[in-house]
């Protein structure tokens, strides 16, 4: 079985702007994304998400891709998010079986 090798970018942010992050990913080239509901403590506080609304929530995705469509990802979500909203973003370098599902040649 062949592996191909992959970057994994985890974004935790504010899930006010989570439809905005999605679009970005989308017009750079991801080819899907997982996410989830968070909860944690940072430098801008506790997030519990047990607010009335999801506008106090966190969420965390992620995507699996190319190193180079990362790079873009980052450069993104920090210069146009992460000025005005909390969150941390971070790479793994992961493997995948389906190369052909995270878009990245076989």
């Amino acid at each position: 079985m062949k592996f191909y090798k992959a970057k994994k970018v985890v974004i935790v942010t504010e899930s006010y702007i989570s439809d905005d992050i999605i679009q970005a990913l989308q017009k750079l080239g991801v080819s899907g994304y997982t996410m989830m509901g968070a909860t944690g403590k940072g430098e801008r506080g506790l997030r519990l998400g047990n607010g009335v609304s999801s506008l106090y929530k966190n969420v965390k995705i992620e995507v699996i891709t190319s190193a180079e469509i990362a790079e873009k990802v980052v450069e993104k979500v920090i210069e146009h998010y992460f000025i005005h909203y909390a969150g941390i973003i971070y790479l793994e370098d992961v493997e995948v079986v389906q190369a052909k599902k995270v878009q990245l040649p076989e």
